[in-house]
């Protein structure tokens, strides 16, 4: 899944860079920016650094999920999924001889109008088990919980301070795995109450 979130922005900042810009030619890589990384560069590079994954306990919530059978006969309950917020720190590290820093910053400012025009993932850039995970897929763009200590992150790297993107997207993490029709129980399509009658849209379990 995680690497299916990596697959999935490598493909929407790819898809929507402008043509010709600097972010058209960029490498986009999922490394530990540490020195020895930094040493080995040979091309613009935009690196997207998952450093962080936790839960995000606001979108928490018991309510079941209900999952019906083709026909709609059947149906079966599922636990809610777990919403987990996958934290990116992103930077631009150019080759060039002359004004790297101005290009870093020009591909970043490229990097962040892709991000802003797409508050959520489009679908035509989901990859593997993002293609079926459940809607909406919020994200964050320079979320407030920032890196803390950004002198000490990039000290402990052994690289200078440096301007970074602070990206967040949320997953829904599925604790069952989606049942087979034949699992399902029968749909109980109404309850004989003294005379009357009432409604029952799925099985209590």
């Amino acid at each position: 899944m995680i690497q299916d979130l990596d697959l999935t922005l490598r493909e929407l900042l790819e898809a929507q860079a402008p043509e010709g810009s600097e972010l058209a030619e960029a490498e986009i890589v999922f490394d530990l920016p540490d020195g020895d990384w930094r040493a080995e560069l040979s091309q613009l590079t935009v690196n997207c650094y998952l450093y962080d994954i936790r839960e995000n306990q606001k979108l928490r919530t018991e309510e079941a999920l209900r999952r019906r059978s083709s026909d709609g006969s059947r149906a079966a309950r599922l636990r809610p999924p777990v919403r987990m917020d996958c934290r990116y720190c992103i930077t631009a590290w150019s080759t060039a001889t002359e004004d790297p820093v101005l290009e870093e910053h020009r591909v970043l400012g490229q990097v962040l109008r892709v991000l802003l025009r797409n508050r959520t993932l489009p679908a035509d850039v989901l990859q593997g088990s993002l293609a079926t995970q459940i809607p909406p897929y919020p994200t964050v763009i320079a979320a407030e919980e920032e890196i803390e200590n950004q002198p000490d992150f990039w000290g402990a790297l052994d690289q200078q301070l440096k301007p970074s993107l602070n990206y967040v997207v949320t997953l829904a993490v599925m604790l069952d795995e989606e049942p087979d029709e034949d699992d399902m129980v029968p749909v109980v399509e109404e309850v004989s109450v003294e005379g009357g009658h009432m409604e029952e849209l799925a099985p209590d379990e």
